[in-house]
Formats: C-alpha cells, structure tokens, sequence
C-alpha cells in the first residue's frame, strides 16, 4: 500500500496533533460503520421501491416483497407522521399506490398483513388484528358516568330500580329528597333545598349503562290521572199523624157556675166551685188528649152550658232530599280529598299526674271525598275511597255531635261507567196511643177516650261512583275552559240582578257605554262615560286604564314620602329606566347661566317658571283627537 508523503507545511506540525487527528479520523470513520449497520437505508438501492408525498398529501407508493417494518419507516420520513408498531406486527408488502390519503395507504398495506391502526392525539399506533380486538373489548369494559335527568319518578325509586344493574364496579348517586307534605308553618320554608328537576348519576360499563338507559326509559314515563265523582244522595220522609179529643162535663152547675174561661174556644179551664154548691151534687168528667198532639192542625171546639168538647188532628209531612255531588282529578296512587263543609273546634283535656293539657279539635262536616286510584292498562281502576255527607255541631258543654253518611271500601271499575257503591233503606213504624184503661179500647166511642199518635219514618241513601280516565289533555283543558266560562256566566248574572241604581252597577254601565263610545271613535263621549264610572267607583281599573288611553297621560300625584319609591328608584339607577316613576313629570330646571334666568334664581319676564316642564300636548287633552 502507498502511503503519500505529507506536504511542507504539515511536517512543521507537531507530531503530537498528527496524532490525535488520526485518531479522530479513525473514531468518525468507526461511528459511520456503526451507524451504517443500525439504521437501515430509507430506500434500500437494490429493490427499487418509492415512497414519496405529493404537495397535495396525497401518498404514491411502490414496493416489491418489503417487510412491513421498512415500508411503515418510509412512510413516517416521507409523511412526517409519528407512527409506532407493536412488536407483533411483521409481514411483507408488495403494492403500487397511486396517489391515495395517507390513511388509505396505511390501511392498505396494513390490511394485507392482518394488521390495523389506532390513532391518538399525534401519534398513530399499529397492531395486529387480535391486538385490535383485546384492546377493544378493553375498552369497551370501563366504566363511564351518566347524568339521567327525572320527570315523573323520584331519584329514591330509580335508584331502587337499577342498583340490580350497576354491577360490581358501578356506583349511583341521587338528588336530595324534597320536603313533602303541604303543612302551613312559617319556620318552614324551604331555605336553600334543591330546587332543579331530580336526577340521578350513574357509574357503569358501558353493557350495564344501556341497560340501566332502557330502564330508566321505560319507567320514568308521564303518569295517567283520573277524574272521580262520587253522588251522595240521601233522602228521608217522615209522616205523623196525630188525633186527640177533649172533653169536659159538670153536673149540678154549669159552666158559667164554675167560672170557667175558654181561650178561643180552644180549650175550657174550670174554676172554683161557688161556695154555696159544695152540700150539693156536683159532678166533673174531663179528659186531656189534646195536650199529645203539636200545636198547628185543626182544632175544633164546641161548648155549651155543662158540656165542653175539642178536638184537634195534625199531619206533619216531611220530605227532605240530600244531593251531595263532589268531584276530584287526581294522579295514579296519588291520594285526593275534597271538603266542602264547616268546622267546629273543642276542646278535649288530658289529664296526668301532674297535669292538665288542653287541646283544640274539629269537627269536620260537610261533603267529603277521599281516595286513592290504581289505574290498569286494560281501562280499570282500583280505588280506595271514602265519600262522606254530614252535618253536626258542638253543644254548648262543648261536646260535639254528628249525623254522617259514609262508606268505606275498596272496588273495580270501568273507565267511563257509574255504579252503585253503596246503598241504605230504613224505615221506622210508630203506633202511641194514651187513651183511659177500658173505655179507650171501646169500638167506635173509644176514640172519645183516647189520643193516637202514629208517625212513619223512611230514609234512603243511595251512593254512586263515575271513573273516568284523563287520556286526551286537550278535550280536558277544553272542558275545563267551558266550565270556567260557565261560572263566569253565573258571576255576570248576579251582578245584573243588582239594583240598576246600585253604584257598582252604575260603574259597569257607563264603563260599556264608554267603550262602545271609543269604538265607534266618539272619544269626548268616552271619557265622559270614563269619568262617571270612575265617579261610581273610584277603584275601576279598566276604566281608569281607558282614561289615561284617551288622554294620553297618566293621573298623578306627589305624596312627599321618603321610603315608598326608595327600592324602584335605586333599581331604576341600575338598570337605567326612566325616572320619575308612574309618568310624573320630571321638573326642567334651569342653571343661573342659561338665559332667561336671573342671578337670584328667579325667571325673567317671559320665561318659564323655575321647575315647570313644558307643556305637552297630551296635558290640553289634544292627543286624543
């Protein structure tokens, strides 16, 4: 080997940096190799193959019988992607791409070798097919949380609901109860309780939250609701019939000698027998059968002499009917109850060893109805229901006393159908007669010596019950609206059948009159009628609200008071509404140096007064023409 001879200039060198540089030399040269034998070619020079990307990002590929490894390697250099590949992955690629995404081209040459792709953020990661799948079925096993917002069930039961599906690693967290009951108490008014729609938070795999999603689905459905009315009608009728006859006779005087006193003829009250009678024969027969009948009637009466007689008969009828006829719409298993009635308070006392507590109860009568529906899908309700008509009162030792009609019981029924529930006859029969022993059993005279009192007494109580279940909301509102329209119609007719010369009907006349007035564009006429109605009364807001239409203005006034509009003009501050309030107009006031004003303050000849708006055109009543 021929070594050539250093120049001039390296000969003056010292030895010592000739050889160092060598060694450097030998060590790049050592690196090189080292290098050339890790990382393989790009393009190995002796298969031909060609990776390159078009300024579109179109990718262009050739390659014959290259391991996979290689071809991923060139396409990461050619595309400047992060791409890395499972151990797993091997495989040869023989393809010719033409000018396909990036994608695709991946997807090609990982799809002839049982291979895919999974990209995350910036870096693509490439497995095999079964690596793809054990990955997946990883994933699709972890839990996740879900917000199941609720409309008709509360989060207690949905939780009870699905606590069965969560499985081992699902957990679920509800909304606070809300405070039930409607009891009146001030102390008690809710502070700072959840005031959102309940809701559920629900931690599970993926399998168990679908099902937990379907579940939930299905039961937190609108419930039905039910219209229930109940009829209580009781009737009861009493007949009496009563008959007593009177008679009075004296022997050896007669009447006039007793110094007896008739009171119309009505009865006969004797009295003292005269002295100079008594060592004669005197005799009386009198009877008092009369006395057992009420008082109205006939009373028949003749006297005459020695003999007195009366009679007096009375038939009492009375027939009373009861039609009781409550109504109620409310929700499945939702208990409703409806009062239409009075109560009565006493006092009731407990007693200890110690001492004495007082406590105040009612007495609740009236018409009442009480249930609790259970709606089928096969169009019948079960209900528990309690209908009740009543009336009672506490007696002055403040014991209270009642007479009801009710029933208790728990029955089907249709949608749409009234049966009979409940029902009640009973009938009393009384035969009093007060007669004398003997004589009254007489045939024929022994009505002469007896009274007869019979009375008959039968009550009915008959009650009724129509289901009917809500399924069409808006043929209900409709209902409804007509039924409030009704009462309306009722209100409006009693007014009417006021006096016409009442204030308040004064007050609705010339209000009408007024507005058929503004109607037909007579605006002087209208407010002539305005005016007088609100002289019928002074609190008429429609008509005021008229007025201040026609006139273009408002009414006002000033009251000095510090504290009334305190609140409002601080938030008119804030939110930038105009001030003053209720249309008073706001005063112009001018500075000392703006013309027309002197330097004491006082306007000069000509100029408006200090504090006067101008005039407005409304304020003359022009803006109504």
């Amino acid at each position: 080997m021929m070594i050539a001879r250093p120049s001039n200039s390296i000969r003056s060198v010292n030895p010592w940096l000739g050889a160092v540089a060598g060694a450097a030399l030998c060590v790049l040269a050592a690196a090189a190799s080292a290098q050339e034998k890790s990382d393989p070619p790009v393009v190995p020079p002796d298969n031909g193959a060609h990776v390159a990307v078009t300024p579109r990002g179109t990718v262009e590929l050739h390659v014959a019988d290259l391991p996979l490894a290689t071809v991923l390697q060139m396409l990461s250099l050619e595309s400047k992607r992060n791409i890395v590949a499972s151990p797993k992955v091997q495989g040869k690629v023989t393809a010719n791409l033409y000018d396909v995404t990036f994608e695709e081209a991946l997807q090609a040459v990982l799809a002839a070798n049982n291979a895919g792709f999974r990209q995350a953020g910036n870096f693509i990661y490439v497995y095999t097919a079964d690596e793809l799948a054990e990955l997946a079925a990883a994933t699709g096993k972890q839990p996740f949380t879900r917000v199941f917002p609720l409309s008709y069930i509360t989060a207690a039961d949905a939780q009870s609901y699905i606590t069965p599906l969560l499985g081992k690693d699902g957990t679920v967290a509800v909304s606070p109860q809300p405070t039930r009951g409607l009891q009146s108490q001030s102390a008690e008014a809710g502070g700072d309780a959840n005031a959102a729609r309940d809701f559920i938070v629900v931690t599970a795999p993926p399998e168990n939250m679908r099902e937990i999603e379907r579940v939930l689905r299905e039961t937190d459905v609108r419930p039905r609701q039910v219209l229930v009315e109940a009829t209580i009608l009781r009737a009861q009728l009493s007949d009496d019939n009563a008959l007593g006859i009177d008679f009075s006779v004296v022997g050896g005087v007669d009447l006039e000698g007793m110094g007896a006193v008739s009171n119309g003829i009505r009865n006969v009250s004797l009295g003292n027998l005269p002295k100079d009678r008594f060592e004669k024969l005197n005799s009386v027969t009198s009877t008092d059968f009369t006395s057992n009948v009420p008082s109205g009637g006939v009373t028949i009466g003749i006297i005459k002499d020695k003999v007195g007689a009366f009679l007096r008969a009375l038939e009492d009828v009375t027939d009373t009917s009861v039609l009781a006829n409550p109504k109620i719409l409310a929700l499945n298993k939702q208990k409703g109850q409806v009062i239409v009635g009075r109560r009565d308070g006493y006092l009731t006392t407990t007693v200890t060893e110690t001492q004495a507590v007082q406590t105040v109860q009612f007495l609740e009568t009236g018409t009442q109805l009480i249930f609790r529906p259970f709606i089928a899908d096969d169009g019948y309700v079960r209900v528990e229901l309690h209908p009740e008509d009543s009336v009672g009162f506490v007696n002055a030792q403040g014991l209270p006393s009642e007479q009801t009609t009710e029933v208790t019981t728990n029955v089907i029924i249709r949608d749409g159908e009234t049966i009979l529930i409940g029902g009640l006859f009973r009938e009393l029969t009384t035969d009093a007669r007060s007669q004398i022993p003997g004589l009254g059993n007489i045939p024929g005279v022994g009505q002469l010596f007896r009274s007869n009192n019979d009375s008959s007494s039968r009550e009915e109580v008959i009650i009724l019950l129509t289901m009917h279940i809500v399924k069409d909301q808006t043929a209900y509102a409709d209902a409804s609206k007509q039924a409030y329209e009704d009462i309306e119609r009722t209100r409006i007719g009693l007014r009417q059948g006021l006096m016409r010369h009442g204030r308040e009907r004064l007050a609705q006349s010339n209000y009408q009159r007024a507005v058929q007035a503004a109607d037909a564009g007579d605006l002087d006429r209208a407010l002539w009628y305005t005016d007088m109605s609100i002289r019928c009364n002074s609190r008429h807001l429609s008509a005021i609200r008229l007025k201040e239409k026609i006139l273009g203005k408002r009414a006002w006034e000033e009251d000095g008071a510090a504290a009334r509009s305190f609140i409002h003009e601080l938030i008119a501050k804030e939110k930038g509404y105009p001030l003053p309030m209720f249309d008073r107009p706001a005063p112009e006031v001018r500075s000392q140096s703006e013309p027309g004003a002197s330097a004491t303050g006082q306007s000069e000849p000509g100029a408006p007064a200090t504090g006067q708006s101008e005039p407005r055109a409304e304020a003359s009543g022009q803006s109504r023409r």
